[in-house]
């Protein structure tokens, strides 16, 4: 299997817009001689280096994560393209299934693939150790708008206790973190643990931005909310500045 079903098989988020067939197996050869008439297959030509996994009680070869998300790129953008990354390369260990270093090596290693422009585009987008598509699509957005690279699942240490605190997003350069919320957050339980979470932080000199899907939904609110986002990390880089200097 490759596309589409090699990433589900791999435990991958694929947004619904992008434009490949999902009522069909979508299988890959090297030659365009080797393709069949089969009902429900779709046969690509794939000229990437054929890299496939298999455990012993399947049946089937599943091409491997880096490959499989290659071939992706030409049916969608950059942006999309690294927000499936990021499902591969998710925080949980049992979901996380490769790494940006064997992905960018992948690609540098077959120039031949198609969309390998597209690919290349989005290397630089990928983030590693998200909880969700939506943490990845703010990465995009925050690195978009000029401010760095933020670290993913940033962890601050607790004064007086063994605990810690992980921050979705975070400049630690400045103390802005930014937070995104799901609907479980609206849970009573979930909801003290978050005001626990953000006094702790606050307490260390955090600024602690939440983010929920209607300020990802639209341009226009993702335009005001990146412009706030940037006064606060320059406001909060010029004290430190300052406080340094």
């Amino acid at each position: 299997m490759s596309h589409i079903n090699a990433l589900q098989y791999w435990g991958a988020s694929v947004p619904e817009t992008i434009t490949i067939r999902r009522d069909v197996v979508h299988v890959s050869v090297p030659k365009a001689s080797q393709r069949k008439k089969v009902q429900g297959v779709r046969f690509h030509v794939f000229r990437g280096a054929v890299e496939l996994r298999k455990t012993d009680w399947e049946r089937f070869w599943v091409f491997a994560p880096p490959a499989a998300w290659s071939q992706m790129a030409p049916f969608c953008t950059a942006e999309q393209l690294a927000i499936i990354g990021a499902s591969l390369l998710r925080r949980d260990k049992r979901d996380k299934v490769t790494t940006i270093d064997e992905i960018t090596r992948y690609v540098e290693a077959n120039p031949t693939i198609r969309a390998h422009a597209t690919c290349l585009k989005a290397i630089p987008l990928l983030v590693e150790n998200t909880d969700s598509p939506k943490e990845a699509d703010l990465f995009q957005l925050l690195i978009g708008g000029g401010m760095g690279r933020p670290q993913a699942n940033w962890r601050v240490d607790i004064p007086g206790s063994s605990r810690y605190r992980l921050i979705d997003l975070a400049y630690p350069d400045c103390k802005v973190g930014f937070e995104y919320q799901g609907y479980h957050h609206a849970e009573p339980d979930q909801m003290q643990a978050d005001y626990l979470r953000q006094n702790q932080l606050t307490l260390k000199g955090w600024v602690i931005l939440y983010v929920t899907a209607n300020l990802l939904e639209t341009e226009e609110s993702r335009r005001e909310f990146l412009k706030m986002a940037q006064n606060i990390v320059a406001r909060q880089r010029a004290i430190g500045s300052w406080c340094s200097a």
